[in-house]
């Protein structure tokens, strides 16, 4: 479209109701008629009653569909479509459903003129979703606006990705794919949006305490302006397509969301261990010294990663035969994999435009390329590490050929376990197609334009995919279908994706997962990744990190080791950073540094089990690991205030980091709960405002406390263990944490670890942990297989070693196991009563199995 005159512009402005003006008064401009009532939704036609003019440089679509339907008892989606054209939509990737109304949890209500749309919640009678008709609504071909309006105070959470605190300030958030190294965004510079793009958001009720959650499910540039008692998006294309989460709690509507894209994919066990890596490993000598420095010091390894120093003249898959000579990569590949480790490699997303490459002679001839608006039959070139380079078109289909072959031919020449996609938002040196001015569609064109001109170090956003589609369309969809088509090449060697993405889009944690980018060195970054996983888990991307010790800039000692602490209770645990910084390997501050490492390594190897049955849970349910403890405890809104002072690992376990310089304890805050040292067993007194000092050592670990009514399992060889291999070879503990009148529950899930679809095919072993307090004279602690799908092989977690149980008020005389039909054994256990500190132990030895159908009856002097 080309550009009107200034003056033409200038006096359409004045004339028309700008979309940009959100306050009442400018009422919406679309009249509904047709309108339809079912079972299933409601439908009908909305037409423009203010003739046919135009806003700035645009066409109004002067006729619409909207479509409601009544997805389930939990979810709406509104649909509001050009009744006369085909429009881009986002492709559609989410589980398939069939409609199931909404047996009256929410009521949906339309006015006619002009449109107004309103979705209330049955069980509070709050409103949800309410389109005022009051309010401008616009629908032009490159500007499509609508309101949702309020009458109460809300805080909004999500419309990532941006660092940012976990409640949006109010203010302007644009989302559109873009290559930023992490600005702090409080809505007011429009310009802080980074390497995804998430159009869902949470809202919690600033009254109530209660939420509901909504996805705008669309690719274009977009800004999302909160207000403090509205929510509005505004779009430079596509339609207009919500869902609705009806909550009511924070996470159920984690869990609707979740139900509608589709579980996280499920992550390799090994993946949730420790990773090294760096961006200046320049020789495999260098990557060699890594390896055996971990050896040397006895750390724990699982992931050596393998930034572009690799590459030759930065080109992907290709080894640079001088500093990464193949001999000796594979040579520390294999001693890397016959030691239970894994080795990474990065790929960038632009392949380089050298007529000797052979990935990129392979594109040209398959013509999969994402190609020149301004000469016919040119891809179109962009600038990226290695120089001149093309971009793959997504959309064409033989581009997952081509993807899944490249990966196979790289797999030829390294083994390697994973795939790090770098670069793909798609990130470009320059703007747009190297040698061509941005001249068909850029800031000057468009009727306006969220944050900076969309061609900023992009891709030309006229240039074409498949089918004639744009960039236009496109550009922030890159990372999402980059990591969906990798994923394809595990699939079919039936092993688990692991795959680390820079960008993403919803429906992303399917396929793939993600770490947030190019960080700082700083105090306030380390506590914005907790904001940052804390978001991802809400879109779906649960095996979520942060560049431990910082990526920019140069880390210090203390920094790093808290860090380190807390980088460790991500699911994602990798130390990273940039070629210019000074080097942060656990070595490299001496001892301090490195008695931390080893400490916060293997406390997470401690809790292997726990992390990896709940990461097995929510590939197959959804959900979140790593969270705000404000989802367990939603009747406390001050967890929700400060809610990166403590967090949660799944329902049992309470983190509190320390995230401030020169302190070594501080005042911390917990949910109404009784809580246990996990470490000590010690039982926390709380102050009447929840509160306790606690004190957080350095070196040390990481604050973690465990609520009543819990079994958590533990790894017994975690501080011997060299890779999570090993600890598949370990006997295992349960903590059981008793409370007044409280039973104990717990869960382990074993599986192979590797193989894709375990968990959807009912091929893993889950086994179910109960403890009762029977009466003051014996309790018991029973075993119960809830899935049977997997057989232990030979050595794997052998035994229950020790039962440790805090909160314990006498002593255990003997133990007895009941199985085959109520047959008594005694078992000749060890047993320890400490009755100052509540806590009891009962050696087990070698009488029970982890996996076995049985009871444990526990007798207790009296």
């Amino acid at each position: 479209m080309g550009r009107l005159p200034s003056l033409i512009i200038l006096l359409v402005c004045l004339i028309l109701p700008s979309a940009s003006r959100l306050e009442q008064g400018k009422s919406n401009p679309y009249d509904l008629s047709n309108i339809l009532y079912t079972t299933s939704g409601i439908t009908a036609t909305a037409t423009y009653h203010l003739g046919n003019l135009q806003s700035a440089n645009e066409t109004v679509i002067t006729k619409l569909f909207l479509n409601i339907t009544y997805d389930n008892p939990q979810r709406i989606r509104i649909r509001i479509t050009d009744q006369q054209n085909t429009r881009f939509e986002v492709p559609y990737d989410f589980t398939n459903y069939t409609i199931q109304g909404n047996l009256g949890l929410y009521n949906v209500t339309v006015s006619e003129n002009p449109m107004g749309i309103q979705v209330v919640r049955s069980s509070d009678n709050r409103v949800i979703f309410n389109l005022d008709p009051s309010y401008w609504f616009s629908y032009d071909d490159q500007d499509l606006l609508f309101t949702s309006t309020f009458n109460y105070g809300i805080n909004v959470l999500g419309l990532g990705e941006r660092v940012s605190s976990f409640i949006l300030p109010t203010g302007t958030y644009t989302m559109w794919a873009r290559d930023r190294q992490s600005p702090v965004d409080n809505g007011q510079s429009q310009e802080g949006n980074m390497y995804s793009v998430h159009p869902f958001y949470m809202i919690i009720d600033d009254e109530t305490g209660s939420a509901f959650g909504g996805l705008f499910y669309n690719a274009n540039a977009m800004q999302a302006i909160v207000g403090p008692q509205s929510l509005s998006f505004r779009s430079t294309g596509g339609i207009i397509d919500l869902w609705l989460f009806i909550g009511p709690t924070p996470e159920d509507v984690v869990f609707q969301y979740h139900q509608l894209m589709g579980p996280p994919v499920e992550v390799p066990y090994w993946s949730l261990g420790w990773h090294q890596s760096r961006w200046g490993y320049r020789n495999i000598s260098m990557l060699t010294q890594i390896y055996d420095n971990y050896t040397l010091y006895g750390l724990p390894l699982d992931g050596l990663w393998n930034d572009i120093d690799y590459m030759s003249a930065f080109e992907d898959f290709i080894y640079d035969p001088v500093n990464y000579p193949m001999n000796n990569v594979t040579q520390l590949v294999d001693t890397l994999l016959a030691t239970g480790k894994n080795y990474i490699p990065i790929v960038d997303a632009g392949i380089a435009q050298n007529i000797s490459d052979p990935y990129y002679i392979n594109g040209t001839n398959q013509g999969i390329w994402i190609m020149n608006p301004y000469v016919q039959g040119a891809p179109c070139v962009g600038k990226v590490w290695p120089g001149n380079a093309t971009f793959l078109d997504w959309l064409n289909p033989d581009t997952q050929i081509y993807w899944v072959k490249a990966l196979n031919t790289f797999q030829q020449l390294v083994s390697f376990s994973g795939v790090w996609l770098d670069m793909n938002e798609v990130s470009n040196f320059v703007n747009g197609c190297v040698g061509y001015q941005t001249t068909i569609i850029n800031n000057l064109t468009m009727p306006w334009t969220p944050g900076q001109d969309i061609n900023i170090e992009s891709l030309d956003v006229a240039a074409t995919h498949a089918n004639g589609v744009t960039e236009y369309n496109m550009h922030s969809l890159y990372g999402y279908l980059e990591s969906k088509t990798a994923a394809q090449y595990f699939i079919q060697k039936q092993t688990r994706p692991f795959i680390l993405s820079r960008s993403s889009f919803p429906g992303h944690g399917k396929w793939a997962s993600k770490w947030l980018g190019d960080n700082f060195s700083q105090w306030s970054y380390m506590e914005y990744s907790i904001t940052g996983i804390f978001n991802f888990g809400m879109f779906g991307i649960p095996m979520m990190g942060a560049d431990i010790c910082g990526f920019l800039g140069s880390t210090n000692l203390e920094l790093c080791s808290r860090w380190t602490q807390l980088g460790t209770m991500y699911p994602f645990s990798r130390n990273h950073n940039e070629d210019e910084s000074i080097p942060q390997e656990p070595w490299a501050f001496g001892p301090l540094l490195l008695e931390t490492n080893n400490m916060s390594i293997r406390n997470k190897y401690m809790l292997q089990l726990y992390f990896y049955t709940h990461m097995m849970k929510i590939s197959l349910e959804g959900g979140q690991l790593f969270k705000p403890a404000y989802w367990e405890y939603p009747n406390d809104m001050n967890l929700l205030y400060n809610a990166t002072t403590s967090f949660m690992l799944g329902k049992a376990l309470i983190v509190h980091p320390c995230l401030w310089y020169g302190i070594t304890g501080s005042t911390s805050f917990f949910p109404d709960d009784m809580w246990y040292d996990l470490y000590t067993g010690e039982y926390i007194f709380l102050d009447y405002d929840n509160s306790v000092y606690l004190n957080m050592p350095w070196p040390g670990l990481i604050n973690i406390h465990v609520a009543q009514g819990f079994i958590i399992p533990i790894v017994d060889n975690y501080n011997n263990a060299m890779s999570l291999r090993d600890t598949r070879y370990s006997n295992i503990s349960l903590i059981i944490v008793q409370g007044p009148g409280v039973e104990a529950i717990g869960s382990v899930i074993f599986d192979d670890g590797s193989t894709y679809g375990n968990m959807a095919n009912g091929n893993y072993l889950e086994v179910e942990y109960q403890f009762f307090s029977h009466n003051s004279t014996f309790d018991f602690l029973t075993l119960q297989q809830l899935s049977y799908g997997y057989s232990r092989q030979t050595g794997e977690w052998p035994y229950i070693s020790t039962l440790i149980f805090y909160g314990c008020t006498a002593a255990p005389e003997s133990v007895y196991k009941i199985s085959n039909g109520m047959v008594q054994t005694f078992i000749p256990a060890n047993v320890y009563w400490s009755a100052e500190d509540m806590i009891c132990k009962i050696w087990l030895k070698n009488y029970l199995q982890p996996d076995e159908m049985a009871t444990l009856l526990i007798d207790y002097f009296i």
